[in-house]
């Protein structure tokens, strides 16, 4: 990493300049306008929104109108309504104060025949018949089933692992930004089904953290889930929680240890459920697969993950990663539900999570971070 300061525009003074070497540790299913896979700017830069928002929430004591307020002024904005420049004059908008920049747009350089390799089934259904590779059972609609051949095919190609690129980025001295690529490289993916740990991002010179290393980004889970929005790497009395997995050979080795995991997680979930149709398992996502729609969502009902993947290179070998960032069921959805649904909701949403921490701590196969 290099570090060095530069000198901007009038407001764009005292910026600094950190510059790292990315490549991708899994591929990516990362697309331009046209839906073909490429090296693009306006992803990476969502994504230092996002985790800066983990960096930042506690100066604001977690107040989200405070936060957006201030992700305006650093981030830029068109539609804060007390925005004031420095002569205390009202602005309608502002610019980017965080300059990002990549080496190249390269397209990616894997195209829709899936690389070979050997991935692990696992199994998706009560009678142990069912069984799908992880690839397609992480990856589902970037990754395509075979139609009429043998092979697995990509909806629109991808950015292969290990394809490198130059970052560059600039931002205001004092700012949270440096812990902000710290969490990236620790936790940041990018692209389709990211949160299964597609798309993996690895800063050169970056080492897994340590609970110790986490500490300014982390929340009590009770608290976490008062809110509706990612603010903190949850905690539980036992730690901080995120899992590894045992070093894997290879890329494909992880992700097929993180689909086995999903699938334990997931059953976990689903041995909570009421009368009422509502379940464990729409806390992991929604649609939730099978029986488990829920009709007073409307269809275009979208919710990600808040218990996600990454996949971390080490000097040992490659290693899956499990982190819970908590959030409360948003409201948008919440309100929605019936009041039966509601109520239970509310008396087993920390239940649901303590059970599926439980059976993370369970196996064998992973450890808590240390």
């Amino acid at each position: 990493m290099n570090e060095s300061t530069i000198k901007g525009k009038a407001d764009q003074k005292n910026m600094e300049k950190l510059e790292y070497t990315v490549r991708f540790v899994t591929p990516a299913f990362l697309g331009n306008a046209e839906q073909n896979a490429q090296w693009r700017t306006p992803p990476f830069k969502a994504l230092l929104r996002q985790w800066w928002r983990v960096a930042h929430a506690p100066k604001e004591n977690y107040d989200w109108e405070r936060l957006r307020e201030e992700e305006g002024r650093l981030f830029g904005h068109a539609w804060l309504k007390n925005d004031k420049d420095n002569q205390g004059r009202k602005v309608n908008s502002r610019k980017s104060k965080v300059l990002v920049r990549f080496a190249h747009w390269n397209p990616g350089q894997q195209n829709s025949n899936w690389p070979g390799g050997q991935m692990e089934k696992v199994v998706t259904t009560k009678d142990d018949k069912g069984r799908v590779r992880a690839d397609l059972y992480l990856g589902f609609g970037a990754v395509l089933p075979p139609k009429g051949g043998s092979s697995i095919i990509l909806r629109a190609g991808a950015i292969a692992a290990g394809e490198k690129n130059t970052l560059t980025a600039g931002f205001p001295e004092n700012s949270e930004l440096k812990d902000v690529l710290l969490l990236i490289g620790w936790f940041g993916s990018l692209g389709s089904r990211s949160r299964n740990g597609w798309g993996s991002l690895q800063l050169d010179g970056m080492t897994l953290p340590t609970a110790i290393n986490l500490r300014p980004f982390v929340r009590e889970l009770s608290q976490c889930l008062t809110l509706d929005w990612a603010h903190a790497i949850g905690k539980d009395e036992e730690g901080v929680l995120v899992w590894l997995t045992e070093p894997k050979k290879d890329w494909r080795a992880a992700m097929s240890a993180l689909a086995h995991i999903k699938v334990g997680v997931r059953a976990a979930a689903k041995k909570f459920r009421d009368v009422s149709k509502i379940g464990g398992v729409h806390l992991l996502g929604y649609p939730a697969g099978g029986d488990w729609t829920l009709r007073e969502f409307p269809k275009e009902a979208r919710l990600s993950s808040q218990l996600r993947f990454k996949v971390f290179d080490t000097s040992k070998g490659v290693v899956g990663v499990i982190y819970h960032v908590p959030t409360k069921l948003p409201e948008v959805l919440r309100s929605k539900l019936t009041d039966k649904q509601k109520q239970w909701l509310q008396a087993n949403e920390l239940s649901v999570w303590r059970a599926i921490h439980a059976y993370l701590e369970s196996n064998s196969r992973i450890s808590r971070l240390k």
